[in-house]
């Protein structure tokens, strides 16, 4: 999945077309985007993922990757099923630990005994929101009703949560049509007046990825302009323009106090691997 533009690298670095192309700058995405999630240790888009773990003894346990969004199965000593809805989670930390209505006390001790299907990525809610006008039950391809759809569309992410607190998310899995919105699976039953928030990438990620972008064609602006001339003559007309790079150079410079200021503040997503 692409979060920024050709357009969006122009505009915060100054490349011309007639320097760098499209093509190469969407090269460039394509490599500054899946690095920046592997530093960030996390996803930007809602990423399924299934682990088989060793079961601790405790009732709770740890997912590798955060934050988590939701948990889709569960099942512990490898054939007892938990069933998702007696299950909380803590989105920042990706902590799962069983409620006394859950099918299991804990989670017993074994190698390998532990199956987890979750759902997580580092995503914040966009100002398109909506409500439920009535209470959901889980299960998949999940019709809602809701006071409004403008704003969402077929394979949207959505966080559905309410005051019985009960959060969730769940993809738009049809195009919305009058009040209903239809989502792929929910493990918990929500309350009427549950919020509905299309979820996107964090701004300050995306700017984060242009910055990189941006050094990326800059660093590349001036290797290219290497074939300009620094100086010519007509006869007994001399011209001397200076190096082409230098503004590039200064370019870079600035790109890389912005680009630290913000990595002092944007920290990995941890991975706690022990429970």
């Amino acid at each position: 999945m692409t979060y920024i533009t050709a357009d969006e690298v122009r505009n915060r670095s100054g490349v011309p077309t007639s320097l760098i192309t499209d093509a190469q700058l969407t090269e460039f995405i394509s490599q500054v985007e899946p690095e920046m999630a592997r530093w960030m240790n996390t996803a930007f888009v809602p990423t399924e993922v299934i682990e088989i773990r060793d079961g601790n003894g405790l009732s709770r346990i740890f997912a590798r990757k955060n934050p988590i969004l939701s948990v889709r199965v569960l099942t512990s000593n490898n054939s007892t099923t938990i069933d998702p809805a007696d299950v909380h989670w803590h989105k920042p930390s990706g902590k799962i630990f069983l409620t006394s209505d859950a099918d299991a006390g804990r989670f017993v001790t074994g190698s390998q005994n532990t199956f987890i299907k979750y759902i997580y990525g580092m995503l914040v809610e966009s100002s398109t929101k909506t409500t439920s006008a009535s209470a959901s039950i889980a299960g998949t391809s999940v019709a809602l009703t809701v006071s409004s759809i403008t704003g969402f569309a077929d394979e949207d992410w959505v966080e559905i949560y309410g005051m019985d607190g009960k959060r969730e998310v769940a993809q738009i899995n049809a195009t919305p049509s009058g009040t209903t919105i239809q989502v792929d699976q929910l493990v918990k039953t929500h309350e009427s007046g549950s919020v509905i928030a299309k979820l996107e990438i964090p701004e300050y990620i995306r700017t984060y990825m242009l910055i990189e972008a941006a050094l990326c064609a800059a660093m590349n602006a001036i290797g290219a302009t290497y074939v300009f001339n620094a100086s010519y003559s007509l006869g007994e007309l001399q011209v001397t323009k200076g190096v082409p790079y230098t503004h590039w150079r200064e370019t870079v410079n600035n790109l890389l106090k912005e680009r630290k200021m913000r990595k002092d503040r944007i920290k990995p997503r941890p991975s706690i691997m022990v429970d």
